[in-house]
């Protein structure tokens, strides 16, 4: 593979697997400050206000967003109030957009907007402050990193050099269903377990150019196995940034300590890292022996 930053690397191995599964009914759901569309409004007496979702005080809707993934509910929502609407979370007013079309060109007429917005708790410490580009905002670095996953993942070249392992995910995936069905032919597949697997030694093949089945973390002073890496870099961080800390929601209380919430995103964000670390140093002694041509892994 040719030479990459962190701006190749360390998003192959993360985001790919975390696009791949993310789906739902909604397709997209962007947060948007009110106090933004309020400006618009008195700037533009013609702009309608959106519908307001009925909570209660101080709350706001907070009691009826009591799943983690609150797509249902916006969905439910979205068929009373329209595709966009307003809710109230704690002492925040937000706008939800709950349709393709809509959030499209929110995000391309607002994007400076959205792109600048305030990250809970949990995102800021497993973003390292919006380092990563999905969630940085729309600045240099950002345009900086999308370029490199452009050019050395997703552009023609790039798709190339990578098709014979996309050809050995494929070939896999195709010997696991194949083998599950002589041996198994009544009993059920989870097929994402399969695909889920697959996918991340894709990433990480893409990333380092291998697939690292176990790796000696120093400091967790264990070996750590490829679904430990996969749950240090992917699994964790994807939980962790659903988690709620309510004070999120009352900044005006966050002096108030929290320390289950903190500890449990620290040992994520310290786990993810020291696995990382890791890889990196790994990755240097392969490339010092010229097994591997430099690539290059950063945190």
């Amino acid at each position: 593979m040719e030479p990459a930053s962190i701006t190749t690397a360390l998003p192959s191995i993360q985001a790919t697997p975390a696009a791949a599964a993310v789906g739902g009914l909604v397709f997209s759901v962007y947060f948007m400050k009110k106090m933004f569309v309020d400006k618009k409004k008195a700037g533009n007496p013609n702009l309608r206000m959106v519908p307001e979702v009925p909570g209660l005080p101080v709350l706001g809707n907070l009691l009826q967003l009591t799943e983690k993934k609150p797509h249902k509910t916006f969905s439910n929502w979205a068929e009373t109030y329209g595709p966009i609407y307003s809710i109230k979370t704690g002492s925040s007013s937000v706008v939800v957009l709950n349709t393709t079309d809509v959030a499209k060109e929110a995000m391309v007429t607002k994007f400076a907007s959205i792109s600048t917005r305030k990250m809970s708790k949990a995102l800021s410490v497993l973003t390292q402050d919006k380092t990563m580009v999905a969630v940085s905002d729309y600045d240099d670095f950002h345009k900086m990193v999308k370029r490199h996953v452009l050019t050395n993942l997703l552009s023609p070249s790039a798709q190339k050099r990578l098709r014979s392992q996309r050809d050995m995910m494929v070939d896999n995936i195709s010997a696991q269903l194949l083998a599950h069905a002589k041996s198994n032919p009544e009993k059920a597949l989870n097929f994402r377990k399969v695909f889920e697997s697959e996918l991340f030694g894709l990433s990480m093949r893409q990333a380092i150019g291998k697939d690292v089945q176990s790796i000696y973390v120093e400091e967790l002073g264990t070996s750590v196995s490829r679904r430990g890496i996969f749950k240090a870099l992917v699994l964790d961080p994807m939980d962790g940034a659903i988690e709620v800390d309510w004070r999120d929601f009352f900044p005006y209380l966050s002096w108030i300590p929290n320390p289950s919430f903190e500890a449990k995103i620290e040992q994520m964000h310290y786990q993810r890292q020291a696995v990382m670390s890791a890889l990196i140093a790994e990755q240097k002694q392969r490339i010092a022996s010229g097994e591997v041509n430099g690539i290059v892994l950063t945190r």
